[in-house]
């Protein structure tokens, strides 16, 4: 008896379904599927995931000067946190691609190191680069590694 009213009540379900679908009162559009993977387009709602980085610049007598930068929020002891924060999402964490500041600079040769290690976005970053001064160093960095 079970067995009946149970097939009794799917037939009357896929019947209103049907009767539903051909009467034109009431029409459903195509399910959408979720997808995943590398080809779902990325959530512009989500949040982005923090950037945390430990920045230093050493000079040709080995003095070294570092700051904490960290996005998303912004802070640490970087002194423009906020302008750093945009420059870096502006090259997508990429530090080669800065557009750092149009300065005219020495041909004094007295070469610093800028070093940023930690994380954008959650990707793992180790990135190093010699400069021959300071002035040049800022000119293609500026504003992450002022300070």
């Amino acid at each position: 008896m079970k067995r009946t009213l149970a097939h009794a009540f799917a037939a009357a379900t896929c019947a209103a379904a049907l009767g539903l679908g051909l009467s034109g009162t009431a029409t459903a559009g195509p399910v959408p599927v979720p997808v995943t993977g590398p080809e779902a387009p990325a959530a512009e709602w989500a949040p982005k995931p923090p950037t945390r980085l430990h920045l230093t610049v050493t000079d040709s007598a080995g003095v070294e000067k570092d700051v904490f930068l960290g996005c998303r929020p912004n802070g640490g002891n970087h002194p423009k946190a906020d302008l750093a924060c945009d420059a870096l999402h502006d090259s997508a964490g990429d530090f080669d691609k800065l557009k750092g500041e149009l300065r005219s600079c020495t041909q004094q040769y007295d070469p610093v190191t800028a070093k940023a290690e930690g994380t954008f976005n959650d990707t793992p970053v180790s990135w190093t680069k010699t400069f021959g001064n300071a002035c040049e160093m800022e000119a293609a960095t500026a504003p992450v590694f002022v300070f």
